[in-house]
């Protein structure tokens, strides 16, 4: 459901870091979600103590959180399922808390690269919002004695503000709500996670990102006892792109016939070479957790650069509209005394 409640990024991590505090004190998970659901609020309440109420009922922890729907995320609940099978309850705890702390670290770089972009399209958006109003309050009028339309779109004085303030708000909402479907796996919007990977430029920097993200999964995955035909799902889902998430089902097939890891992911071709090279030399030392472990950390090195890519080519994007609204007012504005310097200019002008 596009609607359903979601627990905020921040929330988990500190919910995962609170949970592995309590368990490695030896506190009965029991009174641990428990007590999480008196101190917590909302929607986050209602989910927590329906996690307290199973356990209490002596359910286990996995079916316990199984009854949340979608408001705890699918990564949380299987790896919590396999550490309290394997025993180490309190590890997947740890582990979780350092997943989402470390891509709150990511989300919160990306914005922070985005802001300048941002606040210059912002006064863009402002100065074209002052300039329609002007062109009415002022009253100024073309060579046929009609309000001056600067943008030839019919918005003129504060009647065209409004409009235009509509379109601006409708135009947020929409990019919102894209946003919003995408990160919950709608539909809809895998297509357009597929192509946004193949573009260029922006294309190999939204790729670091996945990739970032299914390396630090894989070694927190292989970290725990779990077969690697349910690992390799389940991380490849964590990149949070489509365009490797579909790759799941078929690297497990690949798994389940016998073939390597490295094989596996290679028969997609979804993956560079150095990342396979370095698979390959885990498999082989059987070192794989912590080849993953020294990937992660150099993906996660690369996102950085990365998300400065992005923000970079979303910066030129709006230098660009920046610049082409510039060319268009002058046009708008000048047009006139072009057309009648050029009418004055032909030979029969005066006759």
């Amino acid at each position: 459901m596009f609607f359903s409640p979601r627990i905020r990024l921040k929330a988990l991590a500190n919910l995962c870091r609170r949970l592995a505090v309590s368990t490695s004190a030896g506190i009965q998970d029991r009174k641990i979600w428990r007590d999480e659901a008196a101190r917590s609020r909302g929607s986050e309440h209602a989910a927590l103590s329906q996690v307290s109420d199973s356990l209490a009922r002596g359910e286990t922890i996995s079916d316990a959180l199984s009854k949340t729907g979608e408001y705890l995320p699918r990564m949380f609940k299987q790896i919590v399922a396999i550490g309290d099978a394997s025993g180490r309850l309190d590890h997947a705890y740890q582990r979780l808390a350092e997943h989402y702390e470390q891509t709150i670290v990511t989300q919160r770089m990306f914005l922070a690269a985005l802001a300048w972009p941002m606040i210059q399209l912002a006064i863009a958006l402002f100065v074209i919002g002052i300039v329609i109003w002007i062109s009415g309050f002022l009253n100024l009028k073309n060579f046929e004695g009609e309000p001056l339309d600067m943008f030839g779109l019919g918005l003129v004085g504060g009647r065209g503000l409004a409009l235009y303030v509509a379109f601006i708000t409708f135009a947020i909402i929409a990019v919102i709500f894209v946003v919003e479907a995408s990160r919950r796996g709608m539909l809809w919007t895998r297509q357009l996670q597929r192509n946004l990977i193949r573009l260029p430029a922006i294309g190999g920097a939204v790729q670091t990102l996945a990739l970032a993200r299914f390396t630090w999964s894989m070694q927190l995955i292989l970290d725990t006892s779990m077969d690697l035909r349910k690992a390799l799902p389940l991380a490849l889902d964590a990149t949070g792109n489509d365009y490797y998430r579909r790759l799941g089902p078929e690297v497990a097939n690949g798994i389940q016939r016998g073939m390597t890891l490295t094989a596996s992911l290679a028969k997609t071709g979804a993956f560079p070479a150095d990342l396979l090279d370095a698979i390959a030399v885990g498999e082989q030392t059987g070192m794989l957790s912590e080849t993953m472990q020294r990937q992660s950390t150099e993906y996660q090195r690369r996102a950085a650069l990365a998300i400065s890519v992005i923000a970079q080519i979303f910066g030129y994007l709006i230098w660009a509209l920046v610049a082409a609204m510039i060319v268009v007012l002058i046009f708008r504005v000048m047009g006139p005394y072009i057309g009648m310097i050029e009418d004055l200019s032909k030979p029969n002008a005066f006759k």
